[in-house]
């Protein structure tokens, strides 16, 4: 014998909703975990400011209706225009977040171990970032991560945190530009463009700017033809700043295949290639096998006329 049980109608509905809601409630609980994971860094910079309680309201509520598993991926696509993802380990992750958490609690490191790798990436990278933003922007930390989103974070952690307050101020099309030129086409967005923006906004030169900034300036950090000839539509002569930008190109270019991008600043960088130029023209002289006497000869001539100077006084 089956027994059968009437379903109220108000019932069904009920869990209808009920059903179709878990999801939504699982989706926020883990961006609302993340969200309190940033508040956990920022506080733990300054205890004067973690005791204030002056931080209130979500960082993130800007991607209401979308889960985390959607901006992991989103932040991947822009960590990954600007640096190869780092496929680390998991138990290197949870080292990581351990470090900047600088804790141990066994919920935390608990939620973040049932996290997609992606998820864990994401989370580590608005972790560091806020702690950059923390340090850098320390009386208006909460303003700047909220003003920066999930994608501005991301764009800090990967190339600084010397990008956050353009980005901050122009919105999602200074992250494009980091994302499709990198630091060359930056470089050009935050002095000739932001300079002349009205200018180039009137013109129509901002918004190609914007659609490809590859086409104005190349991997090398070298402005094209086309940026100078888009820029006089415009009434803003850049054929000045084309010498300038080919120098850096050069600039550049040798620093990265010697290995000294790294090192101080320009002026040091471009003595350094000076003087291995000068090393490389002697190496090579030896090599095809001038006399050292032909070498040595200037300087010789110059101790020559030191010493006849000298007798004749």
């Amino acid at each position: 014998m089956r027994w059968r049980f009437p379903v109220r109608p108000a019932t069904a509905s009920l869990a209808l909703l009920c059903l179709l809601a878990a999801p939504q409630a699982a989706m926020a609980n883990k961006i609302g975990w993340m969200d309190d994971v940033v508040r956990r860094v920022v506080k733990s910079t300054d205890p004067e400011l973690a005791q204030s309680g002056r931080i209130s309201g979500r960082f993130f509520d800007e991607v209401a209706g979308e889960n985390l598993s959607t901006l992991a991926r989103r932040s991947d696509t822009i960590a990954h225009a600007g640096r190869p993802i780092n496929e680390a380990t998991e138990t290197a992750l949870e080292l990581r977040f351990a470090r900047m958490l600088d804790t141990s609690d066994p919920e935390f490191l608990r939620t973040f171990r049932a996290l997609e790798p992606a998820e864990k990436r994401l989370v580590l990278r608005m972790g560091e970032a806020a702690e950059r933003i923390a340090r850098r922007y320390p009386d208006q930390a909460d303003v700047m991560i909220r003003r920066l989103g999930v994608d501005g974070m991301t764009a800090v952690r990967v190339y600084g945190d010397d990008v956050a307050e353009v980005i901050a101020r122009e919105g999602p099309e200074a992250i494009n530009v980091l994302r499709r030129s990198g630091r060359p086409g930056w470089n050009f967005y935050v002095g000739p463009v932001l300079q002349h923006k009205r200018k180039l906004a009137a013109a129509g030169v901002l918004a190609l700017f914007l659609a490809n900034p590859e086409k104005f300036v190349d991997s090398a950090g070298r402005i094209t033809e086309f940026a100078v000839s888009k820029f006089a539509e415009a009434g803003i002569d850049l054929a000045g700043a084309v010498g300038a930008g080919a120098a850096r190109g050069l600039e550049h270019s040798l620093a990265d295949r010697l290995g000294l991008s790294s090192l101080g600043g320009p002026v040091f960088r471009w003595a350094l290639l000076i003087g291995a130029g000068i090393v490389a023209v002697l190496a090579i002289l030896v090599i095809v096998g001038l006399p050292v006497r032909y070498l040595t000869a200037p300087f010789r001539f110059v101790g020559r006329g030191l010493r006849a100077t000298v007798r004749s006084s």
